[in-house]
């Protein structure tokens, strides 16, 4: 009778290591792609929070340089999506520089009570002045 040598059970256990290391990896793969997924997420809404905050401003620029004093105030967001918890906070102040007064225009962005995005322009005269006078 010949002796044979099967080697079946190194099957099972290639197996048993494959299975026991992916189950060990899994975790980790799906907690980085959780978190690349988070960090995207956030992009996209600070993306669409500094796109409302220089629409706000270049209104206030518009209305400014019609004649016009921007509008001041709380808005909340035109777009919708995921920052609607987020209010912009308009405010127009009148600073002197250099003892001559120019008219700041700020826009805040503010989410749970805190800035988190700020963004002003100093307004000077309005162009129909500007060119009157040349």
């Amino acid at each position: 009778m010949k002796h044979r040598n099967y080697k079946n059970g190194f099957l099972y256990g290639d197996a048993l290591i494959a299975s026991s290391i992916l189950l060990l990896l899994l975790p980790v793969i799906l907690q980085v792609l959780s978190m690349s997924t988070t960090m995207v997420e956030r992009a996209y809404e600070q993306d669409a929070i500094t796109q409302e905050v220089v629409a706000f401003i270049e209104e206030g620029k518009a209305d400014y340089d019609s004649g016009q004093m921007p509008q001041e105030g709380i808005n909340t967001s035109r777009k919708g999506g995921t920052h609607l918890h987020v209010m912009f906070h308009r405010i127009g102040t009148v600073e002197m520089i250099h003892s001559i007064p120019i008219y700041r225009y700020t826009v805040q962005a503010k989410k749970d009570g805190k800035v988190i995005y700020e963004l002003s322009t100093f307004l000077g005269p309005p162009m129909e002045s500007v060119h009157s006078e040349l």
